[in-house]
């Protein structure tokens, strides 16, 4: 098959339809002669079986004693002989030993030995009558004599045997209808085809033509062409037609020119793609390294920014530590400004205190004096009483002495009160100082408990600044965490990207351009 063309192969199925046709043809027409031949045979068995009826009732008749039995076979064979059916249908009866009983048509042949007789293709026709009848009956082919004929026609002929008088009972009918409506079958059934097959044989044609112009060429050499293209050899010629547009032929050249352009691009933009991805990979992964180092350096700044935080926590709790505290020396000074001024206040007081006990001393050194002067002139006095004035002397002794000793205590007391408010006026004077220099502290420990209060919420707000801070940076290392790890799918995309190309170029390079 592979080496019929398509002319050839398109042919095939015809020649084969003709055969086809013509069997089914023959075998349809032998079929229904072989009917008719079957429905010819039941019509004689029916017939057959009817007439031996007939036969049957007068050998009963006999055996009964209703008639004698030679009676009753001339009575059956008057009946008998006057049956016809059909154009030329009729009953003979003979014996198994080929003598003939009774011919309705040739009575010359009734008592006659038959035995002897041949039909024209040399049967003994009534030697095969007995014996088909002895054996229970059937049919005989035979030729014979039919009226209006010039030679013999076959006939068929059925046989039945009546056993108690030997009687073959024989009717045939003529096959020669049966042949010719065969025959004028067959020459219909032959026409028809010849009408069938020829329609048939100018549709293929036609068809064959059409395949041929959309084919443009032989379906083998289409083949061939079409495999070596899938063979990826996009160089093969092929051949057309002058003037073919529309064949498969000249569409598959289109389609070679048109694919040897797009593999020509394909190849191309995989080249382009393959060096593309390289780049891209090789970008992806410093990208990737640079990614890491950025994740990593800010890991260390966020972890820097938490102990940050917690520094800058502590400092806000210091500064509200120191704040307080300022609050509290703030309270503290003001508190020992005042006690200095009382200080400053008890110092004035002491102050004038020794001025008036220097006064007092100054009296009781005027005393002392004047108590040493009577005391000088009571010894004096008591000098010029004598020996009365003695008691009085002495006790003007004590008292002089007493009050030299009063003047001395006097001016030592002096002296000290001299010395303790020279001390109590320096004092008074550093205690005004310092008065002074705690108004200062506390004016300088407002200042500080304010500047204190500001770094405190400065703290707070520095704080919450870095929290802030310490959130974006942990944000942005989550991202920069996520960019790693996008870093990393782009870059096994570029790797399969790469491995693509590679795939691309090599199942574009298996073909020929």
């Amino acid at each position: 098959m592979n080496r019929l063309t398509l002319r050839q192969k398109l042919w095939l199925p015809l020649v084969l339809s003709w055969l086809c046709l013509l069997l089914i043809t023959l075998w349809s027409t032998w079929e229904t002669r072989t009917l008719r031949l079957e429905e010819r045979q039941r019509d004689l068995q029916n017939i057959s079986e009817s007439v031996f009826s007939i036969i049957k009732d007068y050998g009963q008749m006999a055996q009964d004693g209703k008639l004698a039995a030679d009676e009753a076979r001339a009575q059956a064979l008057a009946r008998i002989k006057m049956i016809r059916y059909g154009k030329d249908g009729y009953f003979s009866i003979n014996q198994t030993n080929s003598v003939m009983v009774m011919h309705p048509i040739k009575a010359e042949m009734n008592g006659k030995d038959m035995s002897g007789f041949t039909d024209p293709a040399g049967n003994h026709l009534f030697e095969e009558i007995s014996r088909v009848g002895k054996s229970g009956g059937g049919f005989v082919d035979y030729l014979w004599p039919k009226p209006g004929a010039e030679a013999p026609q076959p006939k068929k002929s059925y046989v039945l045997y009546y056993q108690p008088w030997d009687w073959c009972l024989v009717t045939g009918t003529y096959m020669d209808d049966i042949e010719t409506a065969f025959h004028a079958s067959l020459i219909k059934a032959l026409g028809l085809l010849f009408g069938v097959g020829l329609l048939m044989t100018v549709v293929v044609v036609a068809v064959t033509r059409s395949l041929q112009r959309q084919l443009g060429g032989e379906p083998a050499y289409a083949a061939r062409i079409a495999g070596r293209i899938a063979a990826g050899d996009l160089a093969v010629p092929v051949e057309t037609r002058s003037g073919d547009r529309d064949s498969m032929l000249y569409a598959m050249a289109q389609m070679q020119r048109e694919l040897t352009g797009t593999i020509g691009n394909i190849k191309s933009s995989a080249d382009s793609i393959a060096s593309a991805t390289k780049q891209i990979a090789a970008g992806n992964a410093d990208l990737s390294q640079r990614t890491e180092q950025q994740a990593s350096s800010l890991e260390e700044t966020a972890s820097s920014m938490e102990e940050l935080t917690s520094i800058v926590k502590q400092n806000a709790d210091n500064a509200r530590q120191a704040s307080t505290l300022a609050v509290n020396a703030s309270d503290i000074a003001v508190k020992g400004g005042e006690v200095v001024g009382r200080v400053v206040e008890t110092m004035s007081g002491i102050n004038e205190s020794s001025k008036k006990i220097a006064d007092i001393i100054g009296v009781i050194e005027g005393i002392a004096f004047q108590t040493n002067i009577l005391a000088l002139n009571a010894a004096v006095e008591a000098a010029r009483a004598g020996e009365q004035g003695r008691g009085f002397a002495v006790v003007a002794g004590e008292v002089r002495s007493l009050a030299q000793r009063s003047a001395s205590a006097a001016k030592e007391i002096k002296d000290l009160i001299g010395d303790s408010v020279g001390r109590v006026q320096n004092g008074s004077a550093l205690v005004e100082e310092a008065g002074v220099v705690i108004q200062d502290v506390v004016t300088a420990v407002k200042r500080v408990t304010d500047i204190m209060g500001e770094i405190s919420a400065a703290s707070d707000e520095q704080s919450s600044g870095i929290e802030q801070v310490n959130q974006a940076v942990n944000q942005m290392d989550e991202v920069t965490q996520q960019n790693a790890a996008l870093v990393e799918q782009a870059a096994a995309a570029a790797l399969s990207l790469e491995e693509q190309a590679q795939l691309l170029r090599t199942a574009v390079g298996r073909f020929q351009v």
